[in-house]
Order: structure tokens, then C-alpha cells, then sequence
């Protein structure tokens, strides 16, 4: 049979018989200076007569983002102030002195000082009386992280697979610095078959096509000439690519229609939270490890909040320094106003139910209330495939008399079996700011075991009364990452693709 192809398809097949092994598609493309559409187009002509085929391979890419490229440039903070040392002859200088000297920004100075005592070249002390640093150190070599760094400036894109071990470690500290940028993209890799790879160009005729017979061919006779393209009524017609809305939009409408189905209100809260809603309405004190730097954002602009009445601050003040009125002895520390004034963009959506507790108490609300909250969290989170620095949480509250855990077990079980997970077991836990406290594991068909999906209790007094919400009156709550229902429900191995949109997945979401 004779093989029929267009002069550009055979012009293709010509370059490719000269290749000695596979080729990218996008590197072929700009060889022969042509689209790459038309060149897949081409490709897949050669697929037809089985003269060629292509697979296609997922490539993660990593590059600098401007703060690594400016690094690059001028080197690390950490090398930057060690060469001013050793450039100026100086063994030993004051920290604020230091600081002057570098003209860098106080914050990038600082990453610099903590690097190089990391590496011990330098130490700091206060013996003499003054903020001191001194030179420990005699060499200063360059370490495996600068010698990865420089790799940019041969290669600005890196594929991740062809890093080595130790490089892949240099990887996760740029990671950990924030200094690089990353970029999945698919692609497509081109061969020809072993028919494709023996066939004589010789024997392929060139073939122009038409989609359609002119009258003019008809009366000229010349439609004898031209191959007319064939139909094939057969074929499925185009995938449609129509707008939809995006999986996990569906999924928050999801969960938004069960709570409404059993009687909850949805409730809102400012992303921007003072640290009085965010921590210390929660009885969390304020020396707590999570309200640090490395696990909270906080803002300078605006860098302080508005609080509510001054008489609830106090009953919140109270409750910290000695319990207040809840029976609880308190955290017996001094507490301070002005840590209560901190804006923070919020780390939980429970400042947003405590927002809600305050109106109940400031509007002399009668229970029962349930509310519910789907919200957007932040925190300062190292970013991998289980965790992302803002994310999405869902939480329940019941605000109701003589509640009790079998009213919340209930509650849950109901919740839970509207999402369709029809197993759920409860086990004592330990959450902050609800005792007692139970975790909620569901079991997973698709998996056959059981996955731990969030928390839940009964809110503390020390939470409850500052807002006039006591015994019988209780606060039934529970929640979980939204993300984390997500990855279930799309089978998806790494969380970042529920926001980095893959599109082959997207388009085979149902509308």
C-alpha cells in the first residue's frame, strides 16, 4: 500500500530518520523554525501510518526567584558580612556597628548573623556589657549551598530529576529560605517507529489534501487530481473544553449545603484578626510557641487592632491571670494588652466562631445557635505535598443548654455520613481550647482503613465564660482542614495540585 503524505510530514520524517535516539517535541519545533501545533499535527500524521509515535513525561522545573537571583549576584547575607570582616581586617565589632557597616536591610542582617554562627564562624556576646560578635572561625571555605547556587548562572531553569543527591539537599535549604521558584510542565517526547525508522523516503508520495470539491473542479475535471480528506462519521467529535467550576469550589458547595440540611447558619470572619480573637479569647497564653514568628504571620500594616468592650477585655484579662470567674486558676502571669493589639492574618477560622460567641453575648442571644464557618487560614508553613501555607478550614458550633459529647457524637456521625463516609469513630484527644476533647476518624472504602479528619470537644469555661456563655449553656465544636477531605475525594497524592491546577486533571472533572 502506498503511503500518502504532506511535503511538510515528510520533511519531518526526514529530520527524524537522522536522529540516533528520541527528540523533545519543543526542541524539534524551533530546529525546523516551525509552531509546535503544526509540528504535533505532523507528529500525529506520522502516528496514522505508523511511521512514528510520542509519549509524554510530567518535568518538574526549579529556578531562582529575585531574591535568590540577587543572591547569586552579590552572594548569601552570611557571605556578604564575613568578607566586610575580612576585607576591613576586623576580628570583633558591636552588633549595631555591624549593622551600619553592611548597609543591609535589618532583616536580611539578621538572616546573615544567624547563618554564620549556624556555620560557627562567628559568636556573639554580651560579657562586656555591649552586643558583641567576634570572628571564630580561621577558614571560610565555600559551602555545598553556594556551589549549588552558582548552577544558575549556567543554567537559569534546572530539571529536578537530573539533581544529585547532596544537590537535592541544597534544594530543600533554598526551599527553606524561600528562594526558589518551581514549575511542573508535560513534556512530549518524539521517535519514530522501527517501520518509520526502515521505510525509503522514495516510496512516500506527496500528498495534498482537500476537505471539499469546488464546482469549478467539477466542471475542469481537475478534482481527479486531489485526494479528497475522508470523512468519519464514526469518530467522537472534539473534546469540548466548555467552563466549569473548579473541584473544590463544588466540594465547599458540598459541605455548604450539609450544614444548611441540618440547621447551621454560615458565618464570616475578617482574614486580617487581632491576636485577641486569634489567641487570647481562646485562653491560649501569650508566651505560647505557636504565636511565634515561625508559625503566625504577622502584619505591620496595620500593625495594631481594635478590641471589643473594654469590659470583655477585662474578663478575658482575668480569666488569664487567675481563671476569672470559670473556676480555673488561670495562667497566673501578667497579661498584656498590647500582645492582645497584634494583627495577625488569622491561623485558625475558630476567631472567627469566637467573633460569633461575642455577638451572642452583646445582642443577649437566646440559644439554640449552630453556625458554621468555611474559611481561609494562614500559616508560616513549610510548603510540601501535605502542607501549604494558607489553606482552607471547616468548623461547627452548637451553642445550646446541658449539651453533652453524645449530642456532639451524634452530630458528627450525621455531618459525616451526609459527606459519605459512612464508618466514624471517636477516640480522647487533647485540643487546647475544648475539654473534654475527642478525634474523628472516618473509614476510607476506596483505601480500606481508617483516616484521622479533624478534632472536636466541648469549648473550656475559660473560653465560654468571658462572654456570658455558662453552665447549662455549652459549646459543642469540631472541625478539619478542607484540603485534607479534598485529597480524598480527587484521589490526589500532593495537595499543591489542588491549587496549581493541573490541567489534565481539571478537564476530566465532572461539570
Amino acid at each position: 500500500m502506498t503511503i500518502r503524505l504532506k511535503k511538510q510530514v515528510i520533511d519531518i520524517l526526514k529530520v527524524l530518520k537522522k536522529k540516533s535516539s528520541e527528540v523533545l517535541a519543543t526542541d524539534l519545533a524551533k530546529e525546523l523554525k516551525i509552531d509546535y501545533i503544526v509540528l504535533m499535527s505532523a507528529i500525529n500524521d506520522l502516528i496514522e501510518n505508523d511511521l512514528g509515535h510520542f509519549r509524554e513525561e510530567e518535568v518538574n522545573q526549579i529556578s531562582l526567584n529575585k531574591e535568590g537571583i540577587d543572591y547569586l549576584e552579590d552572594g548569601l547575607p552570611e557571605r556578604q558580612l564575613i568578607n566586610i570582616l575580612l576585607e576591613n581586617n576586623i576580628k570583633e565589632l558591636s552588633l549595631d556597628e555591624f549593622l551600619r557597616k553592611s548597609h543591609l536591610d535589618r532583616n536580611i542582617f539578621y538572616i546573615g548573623i544567624s547563618n554564620l554562627k549556624k556555620k560557627r564562624w562567628i559568636a556573639q556576646s554580651k560579657a562586656s556589657g555591649e552586643n558583641k560578635i567576634f570572628i571564630t572561625a580561621e577558614n571560610f571555605p565555600e559551602t555545598d549551598f553556594e556551589k549549588f547556587l552558582k548552577k544558575f548562572k549556567e543554567n537559569p531553569v534546572i530539571d529536578h530529576s537530573t539533581l544529585s543527591k547532596n544537590e537535592l539537599l541544597q534544594l530543600d535549604l533554598l526551599n527553606k529560605r524561600k528562594l526558589v521558584n518551581k514549575n511542573r510542565r508535560t513534556e512530549r517526547i518524539i521517535s519514530l517507529t522501527e517501520k518509520g525508522k526502515k521505510i525509503e523516503i522514495s516510496k512516500i508520495k506527496e500528498l495534498e489534501q482537500i476537505s471539499k470539491i469546488t464546482s469549478e473542479m467539477l466542471i475542469s475535471g481537475t478534482w481527479k487530481n486531489y485526494d479528497l480528506k475522508p470523512f468519519d462519521v464514526t469518530k467522537p467529535g472534539p473534546l469540548l473544553k466548555a467552563g466549569k467550576l473548579h473541584p473544590m469550589i463544588r466540594l465547599v458547595n458540598e459541605i455548604r449545603e450539609i450544614f444548611i440540611s441540618m440547621g447551621f447558619t454560615e458565618i464570616r470572619g475578617p482574614i486580617i484578626e487581632s491576636a485577641f480573637y486569634n489567641f487570647d479569647a481562646l485562653f491560649q497564653p501569650q508566651d505560647h510557641p505557636a504565636r511565634e514568628m515561625q508559625d503566625t504571620f504577622y502584619l505591620n500594616n496595620p500593625k495594631v487592632a481594635k478590641l471589643p468592650e473594654s469590659d470583655r477585655v477585662q474578663a478575658v484579662k482575668a480569666t488569664h491571670e487567675n481563671g476569672g470567674d470559670s473556676g480555673s486558676l488561670g495562667w497566673g502571669s501578667e497579661w498584656d494588652v498590647e500582645i492582645a493589639k497584634k494583627t495577625v492574618l488569622r491561623t485558625h477560622t475558630t476567631a472567627t466562631t469566637i467573633r460569633r460567641l461575642a455577638e451572642f453575648y452583646r445582642n443577649k442571644e437566646k440559644a439554640p445557635v449552630k453556625v458554621f464557618c468555611i474559611d481561609r487560614v494562614f500559616r508560616n508553613e513549610k510548603v510540601d505535598k501535605s502542607h501549604l501555607a494558607e489553606f482552607t478550614q471547616v468548623e461547627g458550633i452548637v451553642i445550646d443548654d446541658n449539651l453533652t459529647l453524645c449530642d456532639l457524637i451524634g452530630l458528627l456521625k450525621e455531618f459525616y455520613r451526609k459527606l459519605g463516609f459512612k464508618k466514624i469513630i471517636t477516640r480522647p484527644g487533647f485540643f487546647p481550647y475544648t475539654e473534654p476533647s475527642m478525634e474523628v476518624s472516618v473509614y476510607f472504602d476506596k483505601l480500606g482503613e481508617w483516616l484521622e479528619f479533624g478534632g472536636s470537644g466541648i469549648f473550656r469555661p475559660e473560653v465560654t465564660y468571658p462572654w456570658g456563655i455558662k453552665d447549662p449553656t455549652r459549646v459543642l465544636a469540631w472541625g478539619q482542614g478542607l484540603e485534607r477531605i479534598a485529597m480524598l475525594y480527587f484521589d490526589r497524592k500532593d495537595i499543591r495540585d489542588l491549587y496549581i491546577n493541573p490541567i489534565k486533571w481539571l478537564r476530566n472533572q465532572p461539570y
